[in-house]
């Protein structure tokens, strides 16, 4: 889990820094991450449509993006993995908003990982999440 959520970091930086050495770090692990899928490790496969849809959107394919956030957020959601939900609902609603200018989508998925994050019982994350929701609006 921890391999996956450098990657992570590493498209947030990429696509706000657009350094391309983040870019790099980001696909070596994805490419490693789809390795371990390959294999037949299961709990990996939402890392890789997550991944692929972070992936998608550093290459501009808004489309294929979408599809692939919106693959990913539903597989945690019915798998019950809160935590994955209330992330993945909070990173897209990042992207819509920072890269796509959607502020009506990224406010509801905003919405959508507040509701996971005090499911899962992070209030902490919560608090933060409202106070910079003010923002968007």
């Amino acid at each position: 889990m921890e391999t996956f959520h450098r990657a992570v970091c590493f498209y947030v930086a990429a696509r706000r820094t657009k350094k391309r050495k983040y870019k790099q770090h980001a696909r070596k692990i994805r490419k490693q991450i789809h390795k371990w899928k390959e294999a037949g490790i299961p709990n990996v496969v939402y890392y890789c449509f997550f991944l692929d849809a972070d992936d998608a959107a550093l290459r501009g394919k808004h489309d294929e993006a979408d599809g692939y956030y919106k693959e990913a957020i539903q597989f945690v959601a019915r798998s019950g993995y809160l935590h994955h939900a209330a992330l993945f609902n909070e990173m897209y609603s990042d992207y819509l908003f920072r890269e796509r200018n959607d502020k009506d989508e990224a406010n509801y998925l905003r919405e959508e990982a507040i509701r996971y994050y005090e499911d899962w019982g992070a209030h902490g994350k919560v608090d933060k999440l409202l106070k910079e929701s003010s923002f968007i609006q």
